[in-house]
């Protein structure tokens, strides 16, 4: 017994599968008790909101494709089993990372909008980042230049006299939040305007994709 206590942690998660037809959980917790192990051990069961911070947390400091041993396969994080405030809270979470940029790169083509909950969120995300930001470059494809004072605003209110760039092309498609300087960079699945709405990814870019996004983003700079 000692040996079993040293060699695993002094709680788990363990996982329980019904492997005859007509029994579920309750004949396990029956049986369990009814037997010598019950003298020994504890077994309970746990809300999933229990351990949903902790895996919020998780995605939050290490990125969703932690979760997985290889390359990442999926790319539903934000989705409609989420509320919107968990929502928000991994955007920022993951968003506030990148706090020490200095300049900061934002590709997307549709990143500027002017509706009061887009802005809301870039208020807080830009104040999660805000500590040492001076510049912000955005490349978009052009086509909502109408929208932009509004996002303007909340960059200049949050960090005054901060130089703001605009750049137009159409050769990228993906989003990217990236600190240009420390090659620190955010994929983003959906623009500001459709996080909560539809099924969408938010990770950290790995080191060499943000540097070959950067490279390839450095004519237009």
């Amino acid at each position: 017994m000692e040996k079993l206590k040293a060699s695993l942690p002094a709680a788990s998660v363990v996982g329980v599968k019904n492997l005859k037809d007509g029994e579920n959980i309750s004949h396990f917790f029956k049986r369990f008790y009814d037997s010598d192990l019950s003298r020994d051990f504890g077994v309970y069961r746990l809300s999933l909101d229990v351990i949903r911070p902790l895996i919020q947390q998780h995605i939050i400091d290490h990125g969703l494709s932690s979760l997985f041993y290889s390359h990442m396969t999926c790319d539903a994080v934000m989705h409609p089993g989420f509320t919107t405030d968990e929502i928000e809270a991994v955007v920022i979470g993951i968003m506030s990372k990148l706090d020490g940029v200095r300049h900061l790169l934002i590709i997307d083509a549709y990143f500027y909008d002017d509706k009061p909950e887009c802005l809301l969120l870039l208020e807080r995300i830009v104040r999660s980042i805000s500590s040492k930001l001076e510049k912000v470059t955005v490349i978009t494809h052009g086509k909502r230049a109408s929208m932009r004072p509004g996002m303007h605003n909340v960059f200049s209110t949050v960090t005054p006299g901060i130089q703001i760039n605009d750049l137009v092309t159409e050769d990228f498609h993906d989003r990217y939040w990236i600190d240009i300087e420390n090659i620190k960079g955010v994929m983003v699945g959906t623009s500001l305007n459709g996080i909560g709405k539809k099924i969408a990814m938010i990770d950290h870019a790995n080191p060499a994709d943000t540097r070959e996004i950067i490279r390839l983003a450095s004519v237009f700079l």
